[in-house]
């Protein structure tokens, strides 16, 4: 008798024989990878403006990719990052295959120690964005799923305001179709120039 977890169904014959389907894709990743050497850049105009924390500029940009975030493919563009057992100060550009670009701060340990009392002070301005701030205990995940990220306009102020004074890390983030892949070596630094606005007086030395 025949396994039927080995048996191939008709479409998926049909995929396994697609060569001009699997070197579209392989193809598309490199166009991928050099929209995010675009934001690379971009980002690096703004940085040039910012009095950064020792430490966080030590490390250049880094491109990743892999196979299987929560099923998809996905791309990652870290910079500037410092990502330390106990402190981290990170700018995550990611593409999701079939899903969204998006661009993520995340902070905790000493980054975040300095950060608290701006974002805090800046309530009113973050809840006018469109961002959205992770509310998991997980600091590692990127869907948009309610139990994940919320957006900061359904909270009230002295919920962001808890989040900012009590948890352990905070993750702000923006997200986009992936029909605006022209527009986002642009949209994300213009959102981390507006990240670093809420958080003014974090990076002084």
């Amino acid at each position: 008798m025949k396994d039927q977890g080995q048996v191939f169904t008709k479409p998926e014959i049909e995929f396994l024989t697609d060569r001009k389907l699997l070197l579209s894709k392989v193809h598309i990743g490199k166009k991928i990878e050099a929209l995010l050497g675009q934001v690379e850049k971009g980002l690096h105009a703004v940085i040039s403006e910012y009095p950064w924390p020792d430490g966080v500029l030590t490390r250049s940009g880094k491109l990743s990719k892999g196979e299987n975030y929560l099923g998809l493919p996905y791309y990652l563009l870290d910079y500037p990052r410092r990502f330390d057992r106990d402190n981290v100060f990170a700018f995550r550009t990611m593409f999701w295959w079939g899903n969204f670009f998006s661009a993520t701060l995340h902070l905790s340990g000493e980054y975040l120690k300095m950060s608290r009392e701006p974002l805090s002070a800046n309530i009113d301005q973050i809840k006018t964005s469109n961002a959205f701030i992770c509310v998991n205990h997980n600091p590692w995940e990127y869907h948009y799923h309610q139990d994940n990220y919320r957006e900061v306009r359904e909270l009230t102020a002295a919920q962001l305001g808890k989040i900012f004074s009590e948890k352990s890390f905070i993750k702000l983030s923006f997200r986009w179709e992936i029909d605006r892949y022209m527009d986002i070596p642009s949209l994300v630094p213009e959102v981390f120039q507006k990240m670093l606005g809420w958080m003014a007086e974090s990076g002084r030395r």
